[in-house]
């Protein structure tokens, strides 16, 4: 008896061990208050003009800033926000979800030129004619460790679009930024 106990004692050690605290689900709710230490809340110089964090109990969301509006082609009311559950890998893990790093390139002409081909190729919303003026590429990482991309481009200043790849870049991801006049 006591064999069995003591060997009943090691398989449930092991179990123990297996389940690392690096696999403690998330919480339910993100406590905005008491954030996280590894909680990112703050968004790269290169678009800080015309977005802003919100945190909200399901998720870290990236928002347009006080003084721009953002909008889906062909909607006025829906409003778009880059959830930190965007990448597709973590929709399908329960809990909140938030961010933990960002990193902000300038692409350059070259690129931006390239990437404009490939928008106007693969996504149908995409409009544009021209390459933008200016493009931002948002590298954002979530606290499951997935990235999703987020293109800002720029037609002019207060004007421009945002293509969000997570991973990939899908029609619907698309949307229009504007600075309110």
């Amino acid at each position: 008896m006591f064999r069995v106990a003591l060997i009943l004692m090691g398989f449930y050690a092991v179990l123990a061990l297996a389940h690392s605290e690096s696999e403690t689900p998330a919480p339910v709710t993100l406590d905005c208050e008491h954030p996280p230490l590894s909680l990112a809340n703050t968004l790269p110089e290169a678009v800080m003009e015309v977005a802003s964090i919100e945190c909200n109990p399901s998720a870290q969301t990236i928002v347009a800033r006080d003084g721009w509006r953002w909008r889906y082609p062909g909607s006025f009311f829906d409003r778009p926000t880059i959830p930190a559950y965007a990448p597709m890998d973590s929709r399908q893990v329960g809990g909140s979800r938030y961010f933990t790093g960002f990193t902000a390139t300038e692409l350059g002409a070259a690129d931006a030129g390239a990437r404009h081909a490939a928008f106007a190729k693969e996504l149908p919303t995409y409009s544009e004619t021209a390459p933008p003026v200016r493009l931002v590429r948002l590298v954002a990482h979530n606290d499951l460790g997935h990235e999703l991309d987020a293109y800002f481009g720029f037609r002019a200043d207060g004007d421009g679009w945002v293509v969000l790849c997570a991973p990939e870049c899908a029609p619907e991801y698309l949307f229009l930024m504007q600075k309110i006049q």
